[in-house]
């Protein structure tokens, strides 16, 4: 179930008034795919769409190191899904890691970031993978590669899985802090002028048992954003609490 679904059902069930999505004001940007693969014309969205591979490793003792690989496979504007070059002609995809803390209360789980970094590609040839699907170490193919901004600072975050009516939900919000384009991506991510220091990084992963090392895959969308407004975060966190303490009444 992706984040903003799992924010509507908890509106409803444990009276959470706000979305995610209200705790950030998301810009549009503009890309300049010519200088991507060579030709092509000016993109203008809002939300970049793909899908990820991660592998998460708990010590048995309430932490957590995880990193993970992304592709990204589509534009957004809104809710509308834009036929561009991305994916086609050339791909974008990006890099994750994080270390922090994990723990569970009732029938939710849950994980924080402490620490972590956010590193987005360009693949002119559009053939970077891995070549393990289940090692996001094995990243082949990308001589042809290009940086174009990254972030080492992680903002509020929270991941949960929790069980509502018999099936488990999954969601992940992340900020990363100060991000920054490269010369190469100021070619790239043309608008706005300065681009948005912030990206935000949110979705949902296969669930996992917090022990040992697991691999997770999921959908994943990265937004931009400018000055941040109190999150809801900490509202979610206790929304999920609560919905977990009522599941066990009724049950």
């Amino acid at each position: 179930m992706k984040m903003n679904k799992l924010v509507k059902s908890l509106a409803l069930t444990a009276g959470i008034a706000a979305s995610f999505s209200s705790y950030a004001d998301f810009v549009e940007f503009t890309v300049d795919e010519s200088y991507a693969a060579g030709s092509g014309s000016m993109v203008v969205a809002d939300k970049i769409n793909g899908g990820y591979v991660e592998r998460i490793t708990f010590d048995g003792a309430g932490n957590f190191t995880a990193s993970a690989f992304a592709t990204f496979g589509q534009f957004f504007n809104g809710s509308n899904s834009l036929n561009t070059g991305l994916n086609n002609t050339y791909s974008l995809y990006a890099t994750f890691e994080a270390q922090g803390t994990a723990d569970s209360q009732g029938n939710v789980e849950f994980f924080v970031g402490d620490t972590g970094g956010f590193q987005i590609f360009l693949d002119r040839n559009n053939d970077t993978g891995l070549s393990d699907e289940n090692d996001v170490d094995s990243v082949s193919n990308t001589g042809d590669d290009v940086l174009l901004g990254m972030s080492d600072m992680i903002g509020e975050n929270l991941g949960t899985s929790t069980t509502i009516n018999g099936k488990t939900v999954t969601a992940f919000d992340f900020d990363f802090l100060d991000f920054s384009l490269t010369s190469e991506g100021d070619q790239y991510f043309v608008s706005p002028r300065p681009f948005s220091m912030m990206v935000n990084v949110n979705g949902d992963f296969d669930s996992f048992a917090q022990t040992g090392e697991q691999i997770t895959r999921g959908d994943v969308s990265a937004q931009f954003y400018d000055v941040p407004e109190p999150s809801t975060l900490a509202v979610l966190g206790i929304g999920l609490l609560g919905l977990g303490a009522s599941s066990r009444r009724k049950a």
